[in-house]
């Protein structure tokens, strides 16, 4: 009997490239009763690794390889994939049919490539939850990609080249709960660039040219819990900007050009405020931020940039007679 399956097992080892237990060279897979894995790392390849490769594989990475293209009908030979990880790899476009048969496919990341522009449609076809193009060399984020009723919860276009938020991209994304936009080059935030997000939870603006938002911007986001707004040129920003924003918790705005805060502008809310690496000007229009941040049990401990008298002085340390206040 043993004689007898190891015979029946060498057979399936062995046959070909949609055999259960088959793997590429250069490639490492792991198999259990539920899933697949295939990890293709080898800097040396520069073909899909159609040999050997499972037809049952659920996912499927190949990284940082010299890998410049790929195909609809390579991807077809795995009918049940559920992951697809290209980062690092070399690929300057995508097929606009990519994803047709891949019913299963919920994530796919493209981080670290040589993407320029996509072609309509290319992320249609598959039942996406989460989309990775970081670090690429995007300058829009075309409406076309995604159908209308895209169930994507986490969309990640940081490290592009993107001068203008994707308005229409995002109205196509009602469930979206995660959206980075960081290191790129946005330089404003129109009124209603993220009113049909009302499910969004974390937005990152970091890294970017904003030097004003509209008090608007975010009204429609009650939902958000962590906003990154650091590493911007925000010169001021509206007393009204955050209120409605019952949840959130994390706010950044750290190293912008922010001189002070208009009262009201943090609400009760959040827990958390980066504001280091700002130019504080610390005379009575700091009034409002000195008794808010004397309220909150844990801060960091932003500092006077001027007057001269107070510069590098914690502005939690300052005395209503330093500020000019009357007693």
């Amino acid at each position: 009997m043993g004689f007898w399956v190891l015979f029946v097992l060498n057979i399936i080892i062995s046959s070909g490239d949609h055999g259960v237990f088959s793997c590429p060279q250069r490639c490492t897979c792991h198999f259990s009763s539920k899933s697949t894995e295939v990890v293709c790392p080898d800097a040396s390849l520069s073909h899909f690794p159609n040999d050997s490769l499972p037809g049952n594989t659920t996912s499927l990475t190949i990284q940082y390889t010299n890998l410049d293209s790929i195909t609809t009908h390579e991807l077809r030979a795995t009918p049940l994939l559920q992951e697809l990880h290209l980062p690092g790899n070399r690929l300057s476009t995508l097929p606009a049919d990519m994803l047709m048969g891949l019913p299963h496919l919920h994530t796919i990341d493209l981080t670290g490539n040589q993407l320029n522009d996509l072609p309509a449609q290319v992320f249609y076809h598959a039942p996406l939850l989460n989309l990775v193009l970081k670090d690429n060399l995007l300058t829009s984020a075309n409406a076309d990609w995604l159908p209308s009723n895209s169930n994507l919860t986490w969309l990640d276009l940081s490290g592009n080249r993107i001068m203008k938020a994707p308005f229409a991209l995002l109205k196509n994304l009602g469930r979206l709960e995660t959206l980075h936009l960081s290191q790129n080059l946005l330089e404003e935030l129109p009124a209603d660039s993220l009113h049909s997000l009302p499910a969004l939870e974390r937005l990152y603006l970091d890294n970017n040219k904003l030097q004003s938002l509209d008090a608007k911007a975010f009204s429609q986001n009650v939902n958000l819990t962590h906003l990154f707004l650091q590493k911007n040129k925000l010169e001021s920003l509206p007393a009204m900007v955050f209120h409605g924003l019952d949840r959130l918790q994390y706010l950044d705005l750290s190293e912008n050009r922010l001189r002070f805060l208009a009262p009201e502008t943090l609400g009760l809310g959040i827990s958390w405020v980066e504001l280091n690496l700002n130019p504080w000007h610390c005379d009575a229009k700091m009034e409002y931020l000195w008794k808010w941040l004397n309220k909150q049990p844990v801060q960091s401990q932003p500092t006077c940039a001027s007057p001269e008298s107070l510069k590098d002085r914690a502005i939690t340390t300052l005395t209503r007679k330093e500020l000019g206040l009357a007693d």
